[in-house]
C-alpha cells in the first residue's frame, strides 16, 4: 500500500510540474486569427501591411516580417498554397512566440507585378510602418522567390539597410531565371501579349537583366549591416504539372522555377538548405520553419548603426554564360483552326517531354511520331506562375523514333501558343554567349556539337533601347546565320544604344549517324557603358 501511494505521488508531482511550467515558445491559441491590414502606403490597395496576433512572452524575440513572390500578395502566408494546400507558415511563426508582420508589394487585385526597383521601394516604406508599429529598430526577414530580390533592391539602394539585420530567402532567383528569359523570347511573343505577362515583374527577372543588377548592387557598403541566409529546392512537383515542365525547361538542379545556382546569393553569410522542396512548398511551415527559425531568432548587431566592416569583397560579375541545349521550340498564332508543327528528333534520344503552352483551355493537341503514331495529350494544366493564365498541353514519350515529327493543333483562330520539347540524351549541343557587351562592340556566340558532320545557328536579335517602360514592345530586329562542321561562331555588331535585348537562338545539323538534330535557346544579352545602366538607378545613386 505504501509501494502504491509513493509511486502515485511521484506521478500527481510529475502531471503538477507540467502543467506549472511555461511554454513560452510553443504557445498556440485554439484559432489563430488571420492578420490585421494595418496600412497602405501607396494608395487604397496598394502596398498594403497586415500585422499577425502578437503571442505571449514575444518581446524578447525579433519582430518577423515576411515578403511574397512574383505576382503573389500577404496573404500567401496563411492561406491557400497553389499545389500544397493551406500555409501555415503564420502559424508556426505564432506558436513559436514571433510578432509577424506581412505585406504585399503589388496591388492587393491580380495585375501586372512590378519591379524590383518600383517593390525595393515600396517595401521600405512598409518597413518603416512595421517599425513604428512594434516600437522596434529592426526586424528579420523571410522572403520567398522574387521577394528576395525586391528586399535585396531595398537594402542596397532605398535605405531599408539599417532596418533589416537578417534575411532568410526561399528559392529567390538572385541571378534571374531562364523562364523569364523564355517569356521575353520571340517564340512566346504570341502567347505573353494575350496573356498579358510581359510585365516589370518578369522583365526584371531576366537572366541578364540580373547579371546588371548584380553589378550596380553587390559592391554596396549596405551588406555591412545585414545578412543574407539563402536556400533551394529540387523537386518539381507532381508529373505533368506547371512546375514539372519549368523543372525540364530549366537547367540544371531546380524547384520547377528557380535554379540551385540562382537561389545562391553572391553575399550569402550561410546556405541554410538545398532540400527535395519544390517552389510552391518551399514557402510553407510545416516544411521549413525547424529550417530557418534557428536563423532568425536572434539579431547580430545591436543598434542600426552597428555594422561589420570586414564582410568579404563582392565577387566578379559574370560577363558570358554557357549552356548546354536540351531543348526544341516553336511559338506564334494560329492563323488558321488547325497547324502543323514540325520538329526533328535525333537517335539517342532515351526521351521527350513535349509541353504546348496556349491561352486557350479548348485546344485539341496530338503528337504524331515518324512512323505514324499518335500521342494524344494530358488533359490542360492551368500554369499560375512566370506564364500565369496559360494552359500546358503535355505528352512524355520514351525511347521516341528517329525522325521528323508533327504536332497537330486544333483551336481558334488568334489563339496564341508556345511548343517546348525538352530532349534527354542525343546530341550534345553547347552554346556561349555573353551577357554583357558595350555598344557597338563585337557580340560572339559560339556553338559546337561534338561528332556533328553539319552545323548551322541561326539568331534572331530584337529588343529595346533603355528607359523606363521596361515592358514595352521590342523596336529593334534583325537576323544572323553562320556555318560549321562541328563548331560554329556568330560574330556580329551590338547594338549602339544602351539597353536590354533579346537573343533566340536555333541550331540545325547532321549527327555523325545521319539523323537530323535541332536545339534552341531563349537568352537575353545587356549592352551597357561604363556610366549608364539599362535601366535608371534611384535617385541619389
Amino acid at each position: 500500500m505504501k509501494r502504491r501511494w509513493l509511486s502515485f505521488s511521484i506521478l500527481f508531482a510529475l502531471i503538477l510540474s507540467v502543467l506549472l511550467i511555461p511554454h513560452r515558445s510553443t504557445y498556440a491559441a485554439p484559432t489563430l486569427a488571420n492578420p490585421t491590414l494595418i496600412a497602405e502606403v501607396n494608395g487604397s490597395g496598394k502596398g498594403r501591411v497586415w500585422v499577425g496576433a502578437i503571442p505571449p512572452y514575444s518581446s524578447s524575440k525579433p519582430v518577423l516580417v515576411f515578403v511574397h513572390g512574383l505576382h503573389g500578395k500577404a496573404p500567401n502566408w496563411w492561406g491557400a498554397t497553389t499545389y500544397s494546400g493551406t500555409n501555415d507558415m503564420y502559424a508556426k511563426a505564432y506558436a513559436s512566440g514571433y510578432r509577424t508582420a506581412f505585406v504585399s508589394l503589388d496591388d492587393e487585385v491580380d495585375g501586372p507585378a512590378s519591379s524590383i526597383w518600383a517593390n525595393g521601394a515600396t517595401l521600405n516604406r512598409q518597413l518603416d510602418v512595421i517599425l513604428n508599429y512594434y516600437g522596434v529598430s529592426s526586424v528579420n526577414l523571410i522572403a520567398h522567390s522574387k521577394g528576395g530580390v525586391d528586399t535585396n533592391s531595398a537594402v542596397v539602394h532605398y535605405g531599408a539597410s539599417s532596418k533589416v539585420q537578417r534575411i532568410v530567402t526561399l528559392s529567390s532567383p538572385h541571378h534571374g531565371s531562364e523562364l523569364a528569359d523564355l517569356a521575353y523570347s520571340w517564340w512566346a511573343g504570341w502567347l505573353a501579349s494575350l496573356l498579358g505577362q510581359r510585365d516589370d515583374g518578369t522583365y526584371t527577372m531576366q537572366t541578364s537583366y540580373m547579371s546588371y543588377f548584380r553589378s550596380v548592387t553587390d559592391s554596396s557598403s549596405a551588406y555591412n549591416n545585414v545578412r543574407f541566409y539563402t536556400s533551394g529546392g529540387t523537386n518539381h512537383g507532381s508529373f505533368f504539372s506547371a512546375m514539372w515542365w519549368g523543372g525540364a525547361y530549366l537547367p540544371g538542379d531546380n524547384d520547377g522555377v528557380v535554379t540551385v545556382n540562382s537561389s545562391n546569393h553572391p553575399r550569402q553569410t550561410a546556405r541554410l538548405f538545398t532540400a527535395n522542396l519544390n517552389h510552391d512548398n518551399i514557402r510553407k511551415g510545416s516544411e521549413v520553419w525547424t529550417r530557418i527559425e534557428p536563423t532568425v531568432r536572434t539579431f547580430f548587431r545591436a543598434r542600426p548603426a552597428d555594422g561589420f566592416s570586414t564582410i568579404e569583397a563582392a565577387p566578379a560579375t559574370a560577363t558570358s554564360n554557357t549552356r548546354t541545349l536540351n531543348q526544341i521550340l516553336r511559338g506564334g498564332e494560329l492563323t488558321a483552326d488547325s497547324a502543323t508543327l514540325q520538329l526533328p528528333i535525333e537517335s539517342g534520344v532515351s526521351s521527350v517531354a513535349f509541353d504546348l503552352l496556349s491561352n486557350s483551355a479548348d485546344l485539341a493537341v496530338t503528337f504524331v511520331g515518324p512512323n505514324g503514331e499518335k500521342v494524344a495529350s494530358q488533359q490542360p494544366i492551368a500554369d499560375t506562375d512566370t506564364f500565369r493564365g496559360a494552359w500546358h498541353y503535355t505528352a512524355k514519350l520514351d525511347a521516341p523514333s528517329a525522325g521528323a515529327w508533327q504536332v497537330l493543333v486544333n483551336g481558334k483562330v488568334g489563339t496564341g501558343y508556345l511548343l517546348v520539347a525538352n530532349l534527354t540524351g542525343g546530341q550534345t549541343v553547347v552554346v556561349d554567349q555573353p551577357l554583357s557587351v558595350k555598344p557597338g562592340a563585337a557580340l560572339n556566340v559560339q556553338t559546337s556539337a561534338k561528332g556533328a558532320s553539319t552545323l548551322s545557328i541561326n539568331g534572331l536579335l530584337s529588343g529595346t533601347p533603355t528607359g523606363r517602360q521596361l515592358n514595352s514592345q521590342m523596336t529593334t530586329q534583325s537576323t544572323l546565320s553562320a556555318a560549321g562542321t562541328s563548331k560554329a561562331s556568330l560574330s556580329t555588331k551590338s547594338p549602339s544604344s544602351v539597353g536590354l535585348y533579346q537573343l533566340g537562338l536555333t541550331v540545325t545539323g547532321t549527327s555523325a549517324d545521319g539523323s537530323q538534330f535541332e536545339r534552341s535557346l531563349a537568352s537575353n544579352f545587356a549592352v551597357l557603358t561604363g556610366s549608364e545602366g539599362i535601366d535608371a538607378l534611384p535617385a541619389g545613386r
